[in-house]
């Protein structure tokens, strides 16, 4: 009887207590579902994505940390290949963020975007009226740096690329470079939506 304590008291101990979990199904269904292969091939803003499905592992902290891969279609195959890495808190909040991928044959990387802390109020002087305070929403303040940062390493490969007749994404994909970042952004915001507390 000891033993078979010890036993189940050593497998509780190396499964993770997760507080947070990700619907990988309702997500792959809001991109045209998923197919054979878990990947979901949907159009977005005129271009044609493909998503696969996500890898999830738990963190120490009882978060979730996932993993994806957006590829970008084209005739000839991906015009681009992105992976995005998003933590998630205990409590279902987005922690941190990073895109990294090609774009043709170039290397993007935003670099880790964490959660930013919210700005200290001013302290009100003596007899004055307090400033009302602006909004301030860090999950919307890290999606924003984490496309800010993303539309700079487009811009270097377009740079990159600009004595070619056309930008790189173009070329490969008959696309305007725009439409990787939108997918991208569609695919994080669908994700936000299916992060469950």
């Amino acid at each position: 009887m000891k033993i078979k304590s010890l036993i189940l008291l050593s497998f509780l101990s190396i499964q993770p207590l997760m507080a947070v979990s990700f619907d990988a199904e309702s997500f792959g269904a809001s991109l045209n579902g998923w197919d054979k292969k878990r990947t979901a091939n949907y159009t977005f803003t005129e271009a044609t994505y493909r998503t696969h499905a996500p890898a999830i592992t738990p963190t120490p902290s009882r978060g979730v940390f996932l993993s994806m891969q957006v590829d970008l279609r084209s005739g000839m195959g991906n015009a681009a290949v992105c992976h995005l890495h998003l933590t998630f808190s205990s409590a279902g909040i987005l922690e941190s963020a990073q895109i990294k991928g090609l774009v043709g044959k170039r290397n993007i990387d935003t670099g880790l975007i964490r959660r930013p802390e919210a700005p200290v109020a001013p302290p009100v002087a003596e007899g004055a009226a307090a400033v009302p305070v602006k909004p301030f929403h860090a999950t919307d303040e890290l999606v924003a740096e984490l496309f800010t940062s993303f539309d700079g390493e487009m811009k270097r490969i377009n740079a990159a690329a600009e004595g070619e007749k056309k930008d790189l994404l173009s070329r490969l994909s008959g696309k305007p470079a725009f439409d990787l970042g939108a997918g991208l952004r569609h695919n994080l915001n669908l994700v936000l939506q299916n992060v469950r507390r």
